[in-house]
């Protein structure tokens, strides 16, 4: 079962918390042998592309891993580099323990989902901050 099936079908269970509880999607082979669980923090780097000069540009960034996908916040998008390369070019690179993942980052806007990664944090005074997506490709 791929990655995004498995996402729609616990959105589709998600009305049930209870059963919502039971349904975990399948860890791929890379993050199962990272052993990450959801909610997991872990420092890696991430590569995007410049949107000026079109070279790899490097940020080691602390992570949030849930459900299959690693979730960035920063405090703002203007003045981040690595916020505004993402934004243009969503192609992106994460060097997690060790492994090299090729991922597509977006920003959150669906405000729940943003309020609940910024609480795994735990960082109540941060729940402003704006949330990026890192989903590993298949």
């Amino acid at each position: 079962m791929s990655l995004k099936c498995a996402k729609l079908i616990l959105a589709i269970i998600k009305e049930s918390s209870q059963l919502a509880k039971l349904v975990s999607l399948p860890a791929s082979p890379y993050i199962y042998a990272m052993n990450l669980k959801d909610g997991s923090s872990v420092v890696a780097d991430l590569i995007t592309i410049g949107r000026k000069t079109g070279q790899p540009r490097t940020v080691e960034l602390r992570f949030v891993y849930r459900q299959g996908c690693f979730y960035a916040s920063s405090s703002r998008v203007q003045g981040k580099h690595w916020c505004q390369n993402m934004l243009n070019n969503p192609a992106v690179e994460m060097n997690v323990r060790g492994e090299k993942l090729a991922c597509v980052a977006r920003q959150i806007t669906d405000d729940n989902l943003r309020r609940e990664i910024l609480s795994s944090r735990g960082s109540p005074r941060d729940m402003d901050r704006v949330v990026f997506e890192i989903e590993p490709r298949a």
